[in-house]
């Protein structure tokens, strides 16, 4: 396995492989201070370059005559990019400690997705685009805040508060994942139920549930993931990031119809 950069810690004058410090501490939470402050910079800077790629890729669909005519006639390219971003996520996930490989999957892997959310905005008013991009910005800043200053343990917490166990873990993922699946039913309601009180309704419970994934799954990163894994953790939030834009975009265009 090739080496990457959080792969030594120095500490009290000590040299130290990764290898030792998770001896018998296997996540970040649980490392050193210089470990944690690593593996912190790499998800976000990773998370930063996704995410103007991702804008710089809508602005130009959106700006561009030529770009927009191109997607709106190519329509295909939307499903070759979805089942690539599902072979790059598989692939991901078994390359995901590996070096450059999963560099090279995460940029494939962002590219399709930021084509994605370009197709998507260009069906939309430019302004609702923008209110859209500045709350989203907005609610991720703050929901980002509020998880590293809360005391309270959202990756080990269900939703009533109890005792953080394995099965109180289970029970707050299995009513998130639960909420994507009624979401995604609702979505398809929607292609024969078109109606604008429907469409806001789906569109409020998406940003609500993939807001509170951006919450569960920074804390996550930081209670549960080892430090190898900051590419998996990065595109855990960039999705939640993008689903969450996306829902809120719809949101402010349903209302202003």
């Amino acid at each position: 396995m090739a080496s990457i950069p959080l792969m030594e810690d120095i500490e009290m004058g000590e040299e130290k492989s990764i290898e030792d410090d998770f001896a018998y501490r296997n996540n970040v939470h649980q490392a050193s201070t210089r470990i944690r402050l690593g593996f912190l910079r790499k998800v976000y800077s990773l998370l930063f370059c996704q995410l103007l790629l991702t804008t710089i890729f809508g602005i130009v669909m959106m700006s561009v005559p030529q770009c927009k005519l191109f997607v709106h006639n190519n329509d295909w390219l939307v499903l070759v990019g979805f089942f690539l971003s599902i072979i790059t996520l598989l692939a991901l996930h078994v390359k995901r400690k590996e070096t450059p490989t999963n560099f090279i999957l995460l940029a494939i892997f962002t590219v399709v997705q930021a084509y994605s959310v370009g197709v998507i905005v260009t069906f939309f008013d430019k302004m609702v685009v923008l209110e859209a991009f500045i709350i989203t910005v907005t609610v991720v800043a703050g929901l980002t805040i509020f998880t590293f200053q809360t005391d309270r343990d959202f990756s080990s917490l269900d939703m009533t508060g109890n005792n953080n166990n394995n099965n109180s873990l289970f029970v707050f993922v299995s009513r998130l994942f639960a909420s994507v699946c009624l979401l995604i039913v609702g979505g398809l309601l929607q292609i024969f139920f078109t109606n604008t009180i429907f469409e806001i309704v789906i569109s409020l419970a998406g940003a609500l549930v993939f807001s509170l994934f951006i919450i569960y799954d920074t804390q996550n990163i930081m209670k549960r993931v080892s430090p190898e894994e900051y590419v998996s953790a990065t595109i855990e939030l960039y999705l939640d990031i993008v689903n969450l834009f996306i829902y809120i975009l719809r949101i402010i265009d349903a209302m202003r119809k």
